[in-house]
């Protein structure tokens, strides 16, 4: 057997995605206008979790970014992700949805320039205007080298007044990736 992980030198457990589940639920049960969740669009289990949520607190989801989409989708077709009908809807549809009914998931977790996420926070994404009120969450880690990026992105959104939740705010996102017990425990 071989074992290699980048979090190999932390003690102790990772946390689990059950717990994150726990903390995104309470996030969209409270959140008072819209919930932005910006997170990775190929963490098909969280996205489940949310949609989940979504779903039992009566918000419409909302897709936006390419991979979000693609993803979601993939995901449907073949089962991993499974939503009531007329839950999940592309950006687009948005139309006059109430702000208390609105839950976006959206790419552009990791700042990148481009992404959804990036254009929301500075004005230039065609359907969303960030606005005070609003709920902001990067379900992520920043990858190393992606710190400034973020943590502009976090910015922009403050200043748009905004609440923002990361994770040296709240566990909002957990390593794919064991801790020393993890690898002690597989092995």
């Amino acid at each position: 057997l071989f074992s290699d992980s980048t979090n190999a030198l932390k003690p102790g457990y990772t946390m689990s995605e059950k717990k994150i589940g726990e903390t995104l639920d309470e996030l969209i049960k409270t959140a008072r206008g819209r919930i932005i969740i910006a997170a990775f669009s190929s963490l098909i289990g969280r996205i489940q979790q949310i949609i989940n949520s979504a779903s039992y607190y009566g918000r419409k989801v909302f897709i936006s970014g390419r991979s979000m989409a693609d993803n979601i989708s993939i995901a449907q077709q073949l089962q991993f992700i499974k939503a009531p009908p007329g839950l999940i809807h592309p950006i687009n549809k948005i139309g006059k949805t109430k702000d208390e009914d609105v839950l976006i998931l959206t790419t552009g977790a990791q700042g990148e320039a481009m992404s959804a996420l990036t254009r929301m926070s500075l004005g230039d994404h065609a359907q969303i205007l960030i606005k005070r009120g609003d709920t902001v969450v990067l379900s992520s880690s920043p990858i190393p080298g992606n710190e400034r990026s973020i943590y502009t992105v976090i910015n922009n959104i403050v200043r748009l007044g905004a609440r923002v939740i990361f994770n040296q705010v709240m566990d909002v996102h957990t390593s794919g990736h064991a801790q020393r017990e993890d690898l002690k425990l597989m092995i």
